[in-house]
């Protein structure tokens, strides 16, 4: 969670601000690699787009790392704010948003676009109910179940864009059908937890 707080100049430091910006970057940039990779495979070949797939694939490792770095910063700045803490939490959501979208656009297969839907659809839903508590002066906290459907969302579309470099590496199939195997049960367990954490926040607002 990024944070921050103001240092002898009155500024707060500006380092996990722009780690948790550069997640937002990042999004559409391995969206886009994602895209291209697809879209100019039977264009140009798997070997050919291969480069293509890893870099999406690094890209968003380095952009999920990110996330905790950035905390881990700021906690050692000892630095907190309201915004910082908002920015975080929409980087993670604009990562993986564009990196479903992407995915449910090119060769992913149906089970995992449906699992994609469902993480999109409920936070659009959650977030527009947590920003309406918020303006009614009923904040929401954030649910300890929704930072783990987080955690295993990288994993799961992690491993779906390793998948597709290494399909389009020409592997012998074994590592793309493993890869595979962990995209679906990362992105799976985390709509189930959106799932359930999307009716804590529902019952939570009519509550309140």
């Amino acid at each position: 969670m990024t944070t921050s707080t103001a240092g002898a100049s009155g500024r707060p430091p500006a380092a996990p601000m722009l780690l948790t910006a550069s997640r937002i970057v990042a999004g559409p940039v391995v969206a886009g690699l994602v895209l291209y990779a697809d879209s100019r495979v039977f264009v140009d070949g798997p070997a050919a787009v291969a480069g293509f797939a890893a870099a999406a694939f690094v890209l968003f490792v380095v952009a999920a790392v990110t996330d905790a770095l950035d905390g881990m910063l700021a906690r050692r700045l000892n630095a907190v704010t309201s915004f910082g803490a908002a920015l975080d939490h929409a980087a993670d959501k604009v990562l993986l948003a564009c990196v479903l979208v992407a995915l449910a656009a090119t060769s992913a297969p149906w089970d995992v676009v449906i699992a994609a839907v469902i993480l999109i659809g409920r936070d659009f839903l959650i977030g527009g109910v947590r920003e309406g508590a918020a303006m009614a002066g009923r904040p929401i906290p954030v649910a300890p179940l929704g930072k783990f459907k987080t955690a295993v969302a990288f994993v799961g579309a992690g491993a779906a864009l390793a998948g597709q470099w290494a399909a389009f590496g020409a592997t012998d199939g074994v590592l793309a059908g493993v890869l595979g195997l962990v995209a679906r049960a990362g992105l799976w367990a985390a709509a189930l937890a959106a799932l359930v954490s999307g009716a804590i926040y529902l019952r939570a607002a009519a509550r309140s």
